[in-house]
């Protein structure tokens, strides 16, 4: 049987730096919001602008932007996350009716922690590009 200092520090969870979010841990699916969808992406420079700094060839002219139904439709969508639906999926906890008989809690901190790691990085990538 355990001491009660060492049942307290079994019970105890240091906080995360990351808002980890609880919904995997409901009885209820988790079920995402749909994605709003506005009609057209609108580019964040006006056409003719130049864009200095662009240029690959030394000898040609920085490239100047062009209206924005002259670029291909995949170029909007490049910055989207499609993975973060199937992530969502794959840690969240399956629920019987009887209650949590697949929880193994070894299989959830592996989880966590490597959600812990993306988001590091995530947040990493995001403090080298600003």
């Amino acid at each position: 049987m355990l001491s009660t200092s060492s049942a307290a520090r079994a019970l105890y969870r240091r906080p995360t730096p990351f808002c980890l979010s609880t919904a995997s841990f409901s009885s209820s699916p988790f079920v995402l919001a749909p994605k709003s969808k506005a009609g057209k992406i609108v580019s964040s420079c006006p056409s003719g602008t130049t864009l200095t700094g662009l240029s690959i060839l030394k000898d040609k002219p920085d490239p100047v932007a062009l209206p924005d139904d002259q670029y291909p439709s995949w170029l909007w969508r490049i910055l989207e996350d499609t993975g973060k639906e199937h992530k969502t999926e794959e840690n969240a906890v399956k629920l019987s009716a009887e209650g949590n008989e697949e929880f193994d809690m070894a299989k959830e901190k592996k989880k966590l922690k490597n959600l812990n790691r993306e988001n590091i990085k995530a947040a990493n990538y995001l403090k080298s590009t600003t």
